[in-house]
């Protein structure tokens, strides 16, 4: 598991308004907790934390240095942005053990290209880019590798065909589809049918002939020409 280190304070001011003047002078109010020890309220520049998790990304075993003797061991667990202004508005970190065992999403990483794509035209379809992972802390892998060349148009591989070394266990669903290949036609139909739900849109019944009231049927003339022919 990769670790990288970064600096904070420990933060004084608590409060909408200190955490608001914190921002104005570029640094993100934040927390440390877990381990059943007191919480404690930092700070840290928002160019640095920004530049970390654009180096290091989010997860990542992180030895924070406060200015005391040992450095917190944590983990970044989450991460409020601005919906407007995308700025990082707070954070929270918990402290970690090595060699505790804890559930974290691990991104997924695609190798090699299917034939089903390169050589018979299909799409490949990528609806999961992530899963949640248990294992150790030391344990979590940077990323999970799924082998993709062999696939042909048709072909899909379900959380249940992903393994993972030692004692991983991965808690999606196992019948959940990761990656598929699909032909371009149903590609294309499945791209308008997700369309239209967003839209609210129903898909289109299978026309039906409108009745035209006031409008006998052949059959129906037929039948009453007959009756009168018999009387």
């Amino acid at each position: 598991m990769e670790q990288a280190r970064l600096e904070a304070q420990f933060r004084n001011g608590t409060g909408k308004g200190a955490a608001r003047e914190l921002r104005r002078n570029g640094e993100v109010p934040a927390i440390v907790y877990g381990h059943k020890q007191e919480p404690i309220n930092i700070q840290l520049s928002e160019k640095i934390l920004s530049r970390f998790l654009h180096s290091s990304g989010e997860n990542v075993i992180i030895n924070m240095d406060l200015g005391k003797d040992e450095p917190e061991t944590v983990m970044l667990k989450e991460l409020q942005i601005d919906p407007i202004s995308r700025r990082i508005v707070h954070a929270d970190f918990v402290r970690v053990s090595m060699q505790e065992r804890i559930t974290t999403p691990v991104r997924l990483s695609l190798v090699g290209t299917p034939p089903g794509v390169e050589e018979e035209g299909g799409v490949l379809e990528f609806p999961i880019r992530e899963l949640q992972v248990e294992c150790r802390v030391m344990d979590i892998p940077e990323n999970i590798e799924v082998e993709i060349s062999w696939m042909s148009i048709g072909d899909q591989i379900r959380v249940e065909d992903i393994k993972l070394e030692g004692d991983m266990i991965i808690h999606d669903d196992p019948t959940t589809v990761v990656v598929l290949v699909t032909a371009p036609t149903m590609a294309k139909e499945l791209e308008e049918l997700e369309e239209a739900e967003e839209l609210g849109i129903l898909p289109e019944e299978e026309e039906m002939e409108p009745e035209v009231i006031g409008e006998k049927r052949e059959e129906d003339e037929e039948e009453e020409m007959e009756e009168e022919e018999e009387e």
